[in-house]
């Protein structure tokens, strides 16, 4: 091999080599997933904190596919609505990201957030005031100040009992026996409602519009128990596991009030679904107007006295 042949074949390999590095360096990176403001996958969430000006929230759920449920201040289900506003939150791609301390404080809110939330246990995330671009605001991370579009989140109940479910009875709860003002439904073996009295009894269809109503039925809010109130009747739940619930029925009109001590929660409700969930009503009536559904029952509503039952209460 020549001389000049082998100085070609150097400098063609010498070429390859450099333009090999080049490539190197200047490659396109390989794709990263976004970096979301809580770094826990939706699914393995399974506690949440919030603080809140008149309380510290805890909620808990056993696994993905259970519900939420409230273990702090009280015992009870969770409102779906402010839960998925949250989990919305932690799974938010950020649209800013800059170094602590970036922005002063006083534009950021940081200072004195508006909300202070912990996922899993792991470290507060504070979601401070709106930022520059519509429905943004500021979140600040341990590490990190971001920009987050989070507009649920201006709509988050700013007081505990609004992060309990509006809901009397919870979707799982195997209610086996209510006790109205002046019936009882309970479940039978076959799965149907039987009356008593017997006097009571209107059919099949209007027991079950009764129990559907009681599952179905949200509150128009939550407000402090008013204890100065006397009641006018009280209704009983009963279920399989032997717990027991009770509520007084403080008002029917101008709204529905039933009030749970054991929670200190008074429920408000519109007045047209008084009948529904202390009455007989046919499920044909549950769609009719105002006017309609405030007929008087052909079974009246009249005061009846404390039992005797010292079970705990329910959910």
């Amino acid at each position: 091999m020549n001389r000049k042949r082998l100085i070609f074949n150097a400098v063609l390999v010498l070429g390859i080599v450099v333009l090999a590095i080049l490539l190197w360096q200047f490659r396109t990176p390989a794709p990263t997933p976004p970096e979301t403001v809580s770094a826990i996958d939706p699914d393995a969430l399974t506690h949440v904190e919030v603080h809140l000006p008149d309380a510290v929230v805890e909620l808990d759920r056993a696994n993905p596919d259970a519900d939420w449920r409230l273990q702090e201040p009280i015992s009870a289900p969770a409102d779906t609505a402010p839960l998925q506003a949250l989990l919305a939150l932690a799974e938010a791609t950020p649209s800013q990201r800059y170094e602590r301390g970036a922005i002063d404080d006083g534009t950021t809110g940081l200072d004195d957030p508006a909300l202070v939330v912990r996922f899993n246990g792991q470290a507060p995330i504070l979601v401070g005031n709106a930022g520059p671009a519509p429905t943004s605001r500021y979140v600040a991370t341990p590490h990190a100040l971001l920009l987050v579009k989070a507009e649920r989140l201006a709509r988050l109940p700013a007081t505990w009992r609004n992060w309990v479910s509006p809901t009397l009875i919870a979707d799982d709860a195997d209610l086996t026996q209510l006790t109205l003002p002046r019936l009882t439904l309970a479940r039978s073996e076959t799965g149907g409602w039987q009356v008593e009295p017997k006097s009571a009894d209107r059919g099949a269809d209007y027991a079950q519009a009764t129990i559907d109503a009681w599952r179905h039925s949200r509150a128009l809010s939550l407000e402090p128990v008013d204890a100065s109130r006397a009641r006018i009747a009280r209704v009983t739940l009963r279920y399989a596991d032997e717990r027991i619930r009770r509520l007084d029925v403080i008002e029917r009109e101008p709204e529905l009030i039933l009030r749970d001590d054991d929670r200190g929660i008074d429920y408000h409700f519109a007045p047209h679904l008084a009948a529904p969930l202390l009455d007989m009503q046919h499920p044909d009536t549950l769609g009719a107007g105002r006017a309609r559904s405030l007929q008087p029952s052909a079974i009246p509503l009249t005061p009846s006295g404390d039992t005797t039952n010292t079970a705990p209460a329910a959910d």
